[in-house]
C-alpha cells in the first residue's frame, strides 16, 4: 500500500511540475525561444563561443557580438577589439591586413559577409562568427554552441512492507 502511495505521490509532482511549465504564457515562452550561435576565433588558434538569446524575430549581426557576453570594442559599426584583440577605438583597421571579418556558417561551410555585420539579420538557429584576420573562425555547429535545454528531475519512490 505504500508504494501504491508513492507512486501517486510521484504523479502528482509530474503533474504539478508539466502544470506549472505549461502555465507561463505562450508570449514568455516565445521570448525566451531565439538563439544564435557565436564563433570568435582570435587568429592564433584560440577561440570563444556565445549562446545569444534574443526575443525579436531577427537581429543584425552586429547585434549578436554586442549582445554577447564578450567585451567588444567598435566605432560606427566597425568591429575593432573583441576580448583585447585588435584595435583602439580611434583606429579599427591599426593592423591592416588584419582586422575582424565577419562570417556566416551555411550548410556547415563558413561564408564570409559580404555585408557589413549591421545589415545582416540573423534568425534563430543561425550560427554567426569573427575572425582576427582574414581566415574563418573555427568550425562548429549550432547545438556546440547552443546545446539543447534538458530538465532532469529524479525521482524517488520509497516503498517498504
Amino acid at each position: 500500500m505504500k508504494y501504491l502511495r508513492g507512486i501517486g505521490i510521484a504523479l502528482g509532482l509530474i503533474g504539478l511540475v508539466t502544470l506549472v511549465a505549461h502555465a507561463r504564457s505562450p508570449q514568455t515562452r516565445a521570448q525566451q525561444s531565439n538563439r544564435v550561435g557565436l564563433v570568435v576565433g582570435f587568429g592564433d588558434g584560440t577561440y570563444a563561443t556565445e549562446c545569444v538569446r534574443f526575443t525579436e524575430p531577427g537581429i543584425s549581426g552586429f547585434e549578436t557580438l554586442m549582445r554577447s557576453d564578450l567585451d567588444v570594442v567598435s566605432n560606427g559599426g566597425a568591429v575593432c577589439r573583441i576580448e583585447g584583440m585588435g584595435c583602439p577605438a580611434d583606429d579599427c583597421f591599426c593592423a591592416a591586413p588584419d582586422y575582424w571579418s565577419y562570417w556566416h556558417l551555411i550548410d556547415g561551410t563558413w561564408q564570409y559577409s559580404g555585408s557589413g555585420a549591421q545589415g545582416y539579420l540573423v534568425h534563430d538557429g543561425g550560427v554567426e562568427g569573427w575572425h582576427w584576420g582574414s581566415q574563418p573562425p573555427p568550425t562548429l555547429v549550432f547545438d556546440q554552441i547552443c546545446p539543447s535545454f534538458t530538465v532532469h528531475i529524479p525521482i524517488v519512490l520509497a516503498g517498504g512492507s
